[in-house]
């Protein structure tokens, strides 16, 4: 009879955790890749994306039921999205015939306004100190302004970041100091006056690709990018959190995990880690994937490109039509209740 019990106890044990953990779609009607996600002022809005409702459009916002325009006066496709004094920036990129243009705008609850004009791509924003750093492949902000690769705007004037060898791709506020990211070997640190390499020497060399994203977990510093495997410092060394087969794209702390989108396929224990895993103490965990198409026989066609959460949901975003099983448009949310030390 005790065996019984215990048997009993352990299934409803599993069943339970089984079911704790959801796909789910939000809404229907976009069409897009969903390249930047963020949460702000109540919605969750999304850059990367082609159209909404048959009308061409690139951003929306997703208030939980349904998703609604938030495209006036938007010059091109999003770049990079960030929150600063309050206000919603996002660079841009704007084709007419083989020429570009790159711009920094400002959402006003109802229309983007210009900021400033760049001469080429920006690829990262960060609040931090009083200001909004500004990365990219750039070298000057506006006319007059020599900003290699980084400049910030205090909402009143601009000024160069200097320091940074080639072209941003992720920032991040750890420690009360900025992290930057890019392609470069290695992370670059603020001191306030110069940059500083925090990675030679010091545990594990960043320098088999460049970084994409960075998220701040537990008190660390995590990255990924071109390179197979999750990065993590402590503000002393450099370690390898967790492997993959491919490179990751993005990353969230989200629920007592570290959740990382990407290209890869597999990481340890899972052969069909299709695009999106998630680590925590207990390891690596497989959500079931994400693929192109149905019946797709080379998952590694689709990809994930942003990572959000929204009202105790992580939103994914990206090239896909199935996640977990379930036909869901390029946009999912997963539900995973917090977990807890027993």
């Amino acid at each position: 009879m005790k065996k019984t019990i215990l048997f009993f106890s352990l299934l409803t044990f599993s069943i339970t955790i089984s079911f704790s953990q959801t796909w789910g779609t939000a809404g229907t009607g976009i069409k897009g890749s969903f390249t930047s996600l963020i949460t702000y002022k109540g919605n969750l809005y999304a850059g990367g994306i082609d159209s909404l409702n048959g009308k061409a459009i690139h951003v929306a916002k997703w208030n939980g039921t349904i998703w609604s325009e938030a495209d006036t006066g938007l010059a091109g496709n999003i770049t990079a999205v960030g929150i600063y004094s309050d206000k919603l920036y996002a660079g841009t990129e704007f084709k007419e015939g083989k020429q570009s243009f790159y711009y920094l705008l400002c959402w006003n609850d109802t229309a983007w306004k210009p900021v400033q004009t760049f001469n080429g791509p920006v690829n990262a924003l960060c609040a931090f100190n009083g200001a909004l750093y500004v990365g990219g492949k750039f070298t000057k902000a506006g006319d007059t302004i020599n900003a290699r690769f980084m400049a910030k705007w205090n909402d009143t004037i601009w000024q160069p970041v200097r320091g940074i060898p080639n072209n941003v791709r992720a920032l991040a506020v750890y420690h009360q100091k900025i992290y930057a990211g890019g392609q470069f070997k290695g992370v670059y640190r603020w001191m306030g006056h110069s940059w500083e390499d925090v990675y030679n020497g010091k545990g594990i060399h960043i320098n088999d690709g460049f970084i994409k994203a960075f998220t701040v977990y537990d008190d660390e510093l995590y990255a990924c990018g071109e390179f197979n495997y999750l990065a993590k410092w402590n503000n002393e060394n450099w370690e390898i959190a967790g492997t993959f087969n491919d490179g990751g794209n993005t990353m969230a702390a989200y629920n007592g995990a570290i959740y990382t989108g990407g290209d890869f396929t597999a990481v340890p224990n899972f052969d069909h880690a299709y695009h999106i895993a998630k680590l925590s103490a207990l390891g690596w965990e497989c959500l079931g994937g994400v693929i192109y198409w149905p019946g797709d026989c080379k998952p590694y066609t689709g990809t994930v490109w942003s990572l959000a959460e929204y009202k105790g949901d992580l939103y994914i975003g990206g090239q896909f039509m199935i996640a977990g099983g379930k036909v869901i448009n390029n946009i999912a949310k997963w539900n995973c209740p917090q977990q807890t030390k027993q």
